[in-house]
C-alpha cells in the first residue's frame, strides 16, 4: 500500500520500468529504516557513480515531489528509504474490505497445478500430505490474485503396482473385508503380493532403516524390480489390461472404486478439491502416438529390444542422456504417459504456466521430461515447471501403525483432531477440534520453504503458543471477542465510522499493527510469484505477534476517549480480515471463539 506512489517517483528519475522497480524495491527490516527502500546498485555502473551518490543524486532530484501519501525520505549508505505517512496509511487500513489483498494481477491467465496424485490401489500416507496441502495452498493464493488455477489430481492408476494387486486379488480378495474396509483391504493384498516378491525387499537398500513414514514411490522405482516370477506374472497383467482384457479391466475398475473412497475421505478431511481428476491410464495411447510420431521424425530411435529412446543434453550436463520413453513390449512408461498429459493439458487448458508438485528426488525425471518435450519440438515445454519439496519426518513420535513402516494420512489426521480435543478439553477453552487439527497439520507444513525438510512434532503443531496455528487461530479469536463486546456495549459499526479519526498521533503499536496489515497484498503477490506459500504462514504469525502486542498495550475498550475506542475498534475488525485471508490461502479457518 502506497507502493506506488514510490515508483511513480521513481520511474522518470530511474528511468527503469514499472515492472523493474516492483521487483526492486524491499521492504526494510526495522521501521526506523522506513516503510519501502530502493537500492541504487544497479544504477551504478550505468552512472559511473558509487551506489551512495546516486542514492544521494535521486532524493535531491525527488524529495521536493512528495505526494501525501509519502512523509520523507533518506539516504542510508546505497539506500533510499521512503517513509509512508502513518495517519494517512491508518484511514486507509480501517477501511479495507473483505476483499482485502486480492489484486487483478493474474487477468485470468491460467495456471495448471498438478498436485496430490495417489497411487491408485494404494492408501493416503503421509508422504502425500505435502504435495496436497502445498498444490491446495498455490490454488487458493493464485485464485486470490485473479489467475485462473486448474488443480489436476493425476493418479497413479496404471503400473507394475497394478498388475501386482490383480494377481493378488484374483489370489486373496477378501469381498467382505472390501466392503468394510476398502482401502485396508487393497493394502493388505499389495502387502501379501510383495511379501511373496522377495526381491521387492532386497532391490532396496536396507529398507527396514528407511524413515519411518517415508514410502518411496519414484516415478521409475517398480522398473527396478528383478525377473522374478511374481513380477513377470504382474507385467502380464499390466500388458493384459493395456490390451482391454474384459477380465483384468473389471478388476481394474473396481480397484478405481474402492481407493477412490478412500482418497475422498481424506480431501474432504483437509477441504481439499480438484478440477480435474485423472488417471494415467488415459494417456498412454496418447503418449504412444507422440513416441511413434517422433520415432518417424528421427527425433527417437529403437533399440535392438524394440525399446524407444531419445538422447539429450541436461541443462548444465556436457554427457549424453539416454531416455527409453517405450518399454520394449510395446507398453507405456511414465515418461510416455506425462508427454501425453503434457500435450493434452496445453491443448485443453492452453495454460502459461504448468506446475507440477512432486517429491524433490523426482527432479531427473521432470528435467528429462521437459527436455524431451522441447526436443520434439513443444514449445510449451518452457512454460512447464517443476516445484520440488522435501520429506516429512516424524522422529520418534510415531503412531500406533496398522501397516509397519507406513503412516497413513488418515491416521495422522484422526489423532491430531483428537489431541486437539485434549489440548482444548485441557486449557478449558471453546474451538472446533477439527479446525484445529487440521490446521495445525497444514501451517507445520506450509509455515516451511517447499525444498526444505518438516520435522512433525504433534506438541510442537498443537501448542497455543509460538509460530503454530491455534497461537494464530487464538489471536483471531481474541480479536473477535473484543468486537463482540463493543456490540453488547451497542457500539456498532455505524458508530465506529463517524467517531474514528484520530486527533493525535499513533503510538509505536497501533502504527505497527498498521504497517504490518498494509503489507498484505504484496505478501501474496511475492508467495504467488515465488510459489511459496510459507512467505503467508509466516507473516501470519508476525501479524499476530504485533496484534497481541497491541492488544497488551493499547487498550481498546473505553469511555474516555471515542474517537480513541472507535479507531482501535476499526483496527482491530481490519486485523480480523486481515489474517482470515491469509490463513484461507492457507488452507485453515478461523473461529470467533476459542
Amino acid at each position: 500500500m502506497f507502493k506506488e506512489e514510490v515508483i511513480k517517483l521513481l520511474e522518470k528519475e530511474t528511468r527503469l520500468k514499472k515492472e523493474e522497480l516492483e521487483n526492486l524495491i524491499e521492504i526494510p527490516p526495522n521501521q526506523e529504516m522506513g516503510d519501502y527502500s530502493f537500492p541504487c546498485f544497479i544504477l551504478s555502473k550505468r552512472e559511473k557513480k558509487s551506489p551512495n551518490d546516486v542514492a544521494i543524486k535521486i532524493r535531491d532530484n525527488i524529495k521536493s515531489k512528495l505526494p501525501k501519501e509519502l512523509e520523507k525520505i533518506e539516504v542510508k549508505g546505497p539506500y533510499i528509504n521512503f517513509f509512508v505517512n502513518k495517519k494517512l496509511l491508518a484511514q486507509k487500513i480501517i477501511d479495507i474490505n473483505p476483499n482485502f489483498g486480492k489484486t487483478n494481477i493474474g487477468k485470468k491467465k491460467t495456471i495448471c497445478i498438478d498436485f496430490s496424485a495417489p497411487n491408485i490401489g494404494k492408501p493416503m500416507h503421509i508422504g502425500h500430505i505435502r504435495s496436497t496441502i502445498l498444490g491446495d495452498s498455490l490454488m487458493r493464493i493464485y485464485d486470490f490474485l485473479n489467475y485462473k488455477p486448474i488443480g489436476i489430481n493425476y493418479l497413479g492408476d496404471i503400473g507394475l503396482h497394478i498388475g501386482k494387486l490383480i494377481v493378488a486379488w484374483e489370489l486373496w480378495l477378501d469381498k467382505e473385508a472390501l466392503k468394510k474396509e476398502p482401502v485396508q483391504e487393497l493394502l493388505r493384498l499389495y502387502v501379501k503380493f510383495c511379501a511373496e516378491e522377495k526381491t521387492f525387499v532386497n532391490s532396496r537398500e536396507d529398507a527396514s532403516q528407511k524413515p519411518l513414514g517415508v514410502w518411496d514411490e519414484g516415478a521409475d522405482a517398480e522398473e527396478e524390480f528383478s525377473n522374478n516370477s511374481w513380477t513377470l506374472k504382474a507385467k502380464e497383467k499390466l500388458r493384459l489390461l493395456e490390451l482391454g482384457d474384459k477380465k483384468a479391466i473389471k478388476i481394474w475398475q473396481d480397484i478405481q472404486k474402492a481407493s477412490g473412497k478412500g482418497f475422498d475421505k481424506v480431501y474432504d478431511m483437509l477441504n481439499v478439491k480438484f478440477t480435474e481428476t485423472t488417471g494415467q491410464s488415459n494417456f498412454s495411447i496418447k503418449g504412444k502416438d507422440i513416441v511413434m510420431n517422433a520415432l518417424k521424425n528421427n527425433l527417437a530411435k529403437r533399440d535392438e529390444t524394440g525399446g524407444v529412446y531419445t538422447e539429450f543434453n541436461l541443462p548444465g550436463q556436457k554427457e549424453l542422456q539416454k531416455k527409453f520413453i517405450l518399454r520394449s513390449n510395446q507398453t507405456a512408461s511414465y515418461i510416455t504417459q506425462d508427454l501425453g498429459a503434457a500435450v493434452d493439458r496445453n491443448k485443453t487448458y492452453k495454460f502459461d504456466k504448468m506446475v507440477y508438485i512432486v517429491d524433490f528426488r523426482q527432479e531427473g525425471h521432470f528435467s528429462a521430461l521437459f527436455t524431451i518435450l522441447k526436443q520434439l519440438g513443444y514449445d510449451f515445454a518452457d512454460k512447464l515447471i517443476h516445484l520440488p519439496f522435501g520429506t516429512v519426518k516424524f522422529g520418534n513420535e510415531i503412531i500406533a501403525s496398522r501397516t509397519g513402516n507406513i503412516i497413513l494420512l488418515e491416521d495422522v489426521l484422526n489423532k491430531t483432531i483428537e489431541k486437539a480435543k485434549q489440548e482444548i478439553f485441557k486449557r478449558k477453552t471453546k474451538g472446533d477440534a477439527t479446525k484445529v487439527g487440521v490446521g495445525a497439520i497444514k501451517y507445520i507444513i506450509l509455515k516451511n520453504e517447499p525444498i526444505k525438510d518438516v520435522q512433525f512434532s504433534w506438541e510442537t503443531a498443537l501448542s497455543f503458543e509460538g509460530n503454530t496455528c491455534p497461537y494464530l487461530q487464538y489471536s483471531y479469536a481474541r480479536a473477535s471477542s473484543i468486537i463482540k463486546k463493543a456490540k453488547n456495549k451497542n457500539f456498532d459499526k455505524s458508530d465506529w465510522n463517524v467517531e474514528s479519526k484520530l486527533q493525535r498521533p499513533l503510538v509505536k503499536e497501533e502504527t505497527a499493527l498498521v504497517k504490518k496489515i498494509s503489507d498484505f497484498p504484496e505478501i501474496v503477490v511475492n508467495a504467488g510469484n515465488k510459489m511459496n506459500p510459507a512467505l503467508i504462514a509466516n507473516y501470519s504469525f508476525e501479524l499476530a505477534q504485533i496484534f497481541n502486542e497491541f492488544y497488551h498495550n493499547c487498550p481498546v475498550l473505553s469511555d474516555e476517549n471515542k474517537s480513541e475506542e472507535a479507531f482501535r475498534l476499526r483496527l482491530v475488525d481490519s486485523f480480523r480480515t486481515c489474517l482470515k485471508n491469509s490463513l484461507h490461502l492457507l488452507g485453515i479457518e478461523v473461529m470467533d471463539e476459542m
